[in-house]
């Protein structure tokens, strides 16, 4: 799964674990946690990605469908979940969550159920972050320039448009 923040990837993520039997590792959920533990927020970014990559290789190993949900904005991401795929002779699917509208994805922000490590709204950065003011605009603008995709074989999803018409494309793409 790959967008920017409020895009709906966890909520497409839920979808693909209750439907076709795969295990979602949630790098929200992880960098969250290893905030908890006391680690500082650029040790807890390294610290939940490398929690990510190594969970979801181990689920790969035990035979699970793996959804890694994270913004893929690094070239890492995308490379290691491929690599992971084709170690385990498993097929590699990306979807990626894509919305422009500022405003919806604001509402989005300020509406779901909130972790440590998320963004309470476009312009208000996490708790951790601190308190200055940032252009969460420009930074989310700068976000949708920066995803990482395959070269070839994914789905972009519009997700201005409601689930009821966005989770049929997701079935159809996961089943070729």
């Amino acid at each position: 799964m790959s967008g920017v923040p409020g895009s709906g990837k966890s909520t497409v993520a839920a979808h693909v674990v209750a439907t076709h039997g795969a295990v979602a590792v949630d790098y929200d959920v992880l960098k969250s946690a290893v905030l908890d533990a006391g680690f500082d927020l650029t040790s807890s970014t390294k610290a939940a990605y490398e929690t990510m990559y190594g969970l979801a290789r181990h689920l790969l190993a035990q035979g699970h469908n793996v959804v890694m949900d994270s913004p893929c904005f690094w070239p890492r991401i995308l490379d290691e979940g491929m690599a992971m795929a084709a170690s385990q002779g498993a097929v590699y699917k990306y979807i990626e969550c894509r919305i422009t509208d500022l405003q919806l994805i604001d509402q989005r922000l300020r509406q779901r159920p909130r972790l440590r490590s998320h963004r309470p709204a476009v312009n208000d950065a996490p708790a951790d972050v601190g308190t200055e003011a940032s252009d969460g605009e420009t930074l989310f603008r700068q976000w949708l320039d920066r995803a990482e995709r395959p070269a070839t074989s994914y789905l972009q999803l519009d997700m201005h448009r409601p689930l009821r018409e966005v989770l049929p494309e997701v079935d159809a793409y996961l089943k070729t």
